[in-house]
């Protein structure tokens, strides 16, 4: 017997582009219901909330911060990266999720924006 469709909640707005393109804006409350995207939404939440805390470390109004010897490098290697994550307080993870993927993730999206800072002041 098949299953009932699931019934998506509907998106704060939704426009079509000239192109035909639909475009569904949608936030916490109303997020799409699928098998396993609530633990994707889980990880994106820990993910912001961790590139908020370290924007700082990295990136000024010019770009790249040069780090000095005695100040605090979280992402020098995924075990002090894991080290300065518990200590912050975010939610208790699995040890190895942060390292492989937790800290892979944290320093891609900070390469991404101190690129973006830089190529904007150009």
């Amino acid at each position: 017997m098949p299953r009932k469709k699931t019934i998506q909640p509907d998106p704060i707005e939704s426009f079509t582009l000239e192109d035909g393109t639909i475009v569904e804006l949608r936030d916490e409350s109303c997020q799409v219901i699928g098998r396993g995207l609530h633990k994707r939404n889980e990880y994106e939440a820990i993910r912001d909330a961790v590139l908020e805390s370290i924007y700082p470390i990295y990136i000024d109004k010019n770009g790249r911060k040069i780090i000095r010897s005695r100040s605090p490098d979280p992402l020098k290697y995924a075990a002090v990266f894991e080290r300065w994550y518990t200590r912050q307080g975010f939610p208790q993870r699995n040890e190895t999720e942060i390292r492989k993927r937790l800290y892979k993730d944290i320093k891609k999206q900070i390469k991404y924006l101190i690129d973006a800072v830089e190529a904007f002041n150009g």
